[in-house]
């Protein structure tokens, strides 16, 4: 267990961050939670995203006592309700059509900004973000939680939709405007981590 939770880790590319950190770590599609060890590890306040129920238990159990405490809606640029298309099996469940989807249903979903200001959050650590196709509207409804964070790490791997598209570019595009440098990249899962360039949010 601890060499799958160091190599989930690595995959995000969290083990290239060797500052102290301070604050949250907001994990968007936080499946059963596991990073909820590396944010313990780093002392940071954990807030977990996961719409699928049962892996939304198994977050609750492995972060929070078995506490309600995870959140169970996506993330997306505005507050609202979205079809969501399950596939739980293979964690690929997305706001996007896919192949093989098991069952779709109605989900609520709300704007990382939202979120923050709701929870009065004043410092971000780390967001990481796998969202399967969705990660530009997350980042789109995230402009000004995207000021108080230091770090951001992004799966834009190729699963957006039934075209399997990678969200690469545009979500390159859109860290470059909010004040982003890219400071790593895994080439195998096409994650990239980010850092603000305002040196005041270490």
């Amino acid at each position: 267990m601890k060499n799958r939770l160091v190599n989930l880790a690595k995959s995000y590319l969290l083990d290239q961050i060797e500052e102290p950190l301070s604050g949250a770590f907001i994990d968007c599609g936080a499946n059963v939670g596991e990073l909820g060890a590396f944010s313990r590890a780093r002392n940071l306040d954990y807030h977990a995203f996961e719409p699928e129920k049962r892996e939304a238990d198994c977050c609750d159990l492995n972060n929070y006592d078995g506490a309600s405490r995870t959140n169970r809606v996506g993330l997306w640029s505005e507050d609202g309700t979205l079809e969501f298309y399950s596939k739980p099996s293979s964690a690929d469940s997305s706001l996007f059509e896919t192949d093989g989807y098991i069952e779709r249903h109605v989900i609520n979903v709300r704007s990382l900004d939202s979120y923050v200001s709701e929870n009065n959050l004043d410092r971000i650590a780390v967001i990481k973000i796998e969202a399967e196709g969705a990660e530009p509207e997350i980042l789109s409804g995230a402009e000004k939680s995207l000021r108080i964070a230091r770090y951001v790490t992004v799966d834009c791997g190729f699963e957006r939709g039934k075209a399997e598209e990678s969200t690469l570019v545009p979500v390159v595009n859109l860290m470059i405007k909010f004040g982003f440098e890219a400071v790593a990249w895994n080439r195998d899962r096409v994650t990239v981590l980010f850092r603000n360039t305002d040196r005041t949010r270490s």
